[in-house]
């Protein structure tokens, strides 16, 4: 199952290449892992991009399913498939499509301070080498990987969870063109935070740009090619229109992390 980012429906990588994210939910039982490895590489195959960052990129989405399985879930096979909250698997390109960002979703609870930096669990543990797998790979590559706050964007109501993700430089590998029209690029981006639950939105355009009210201390709007959002506490950053999908992540986990 795959939420079409922005545009017409067509294929996972197609979403990409339009800017949108494609979204896939994964079943909670020990096709876990292998759904999402199959997920990510018949969309990044289609993306054309290089052997290599498929292949590592595989192998790190593998483990994030992996730990979901294991320990969101406790490793049992949940006899009856839920309507909410089901782990996903999300691809989307970011920084005018220069690096390829990978996220899996699941709706467990936020628990301690988030990982970082190169892991090493104990010489003698059986487990828990997943993050340091994935921490090395992308070390390798130049890229980055972490954890926030987040919600689902598929099933029959939107959830609160999290996502560890990580994300790949491509050099300029997905052509993403910009939205050249302030008004359909807050339309899309009030269209996308519909589907993760911020639906009491507010578009206004005039003075030739477009404006999204989202709540009180995030607004986000739209002139000659720039978004512009403010975040709290972070301020205001902007955005190349060709990253909407990256735009809605930051405003779902700044609106995660004012509520927590």
């Amino acid at each position: 199952m795959v939420w079409q980012g922005f545009g017409e429906a067509g294929s996972a990588a197609e979403v990409v290449r339009r800017g949108g994210c494609a979204v896939r939910t994964l079943p909670v039982d020990g096709t876990c892992a292998a759904t999402a490895r199959r997920f990510v590489r018949d969309v990044l195959a289609e993306l054309r991009l290089p052997d290599g960052v498929v292949g590592d990129a595989v192998t790190m989405v593998s483990e994030l399913a992996t730990n979901v399985f294991v320990h969101t879930l406790g490793g049992r096979v949940l006899s009856i498939t839920p309507t909410v909250g089901l782990p996903e698997v999300r691809v989307y390109g970011r920084e005018s499509g220069t690096e390829l960002v990978v996220k899996v979703f699941d709706s467990g609870s936020w628990t301690g301070a988030p990982p970082c930096g190169a892991l090493r669990p104990e010489v003698e543990a059986e487990g828990g080498r997943g993050l340091e797998i994935v921490d090395a790979l992308v070390r390798e590559h130049g890229g980055r990987w972490g954890l926030h706050r987040s919600r689902s964007s598929l099933g029959l109501a939107p959830v609160s969870g999290k996502v560890v993700y990580f994300g790949l430089p491509v050099h300029g590998r997905l052509p993403v063109a910009p939205v050249d029209d302030c008004r359909r690029a807050v339309r899309e981006l009030a269209r996308v935070l519909a589907a993760q639950g911020i639906e009491r939105t507010h578009l206004s355009v005039g003075w030739g740009m477009a404006v999204l009210s989202v709540r009180a201390g995030i607004t986000a709007w739209v002139r000659d090619g720039v978004v512009s959002v403010t975040l709290p506490p972070v301020g205001t950053r902007k955005f190349a229109t060709s990253d909407l999908a990256d735009v809605a992540e930051e405003i779902v986990r700044c609106g995660e992390e004012l509520d927590a």
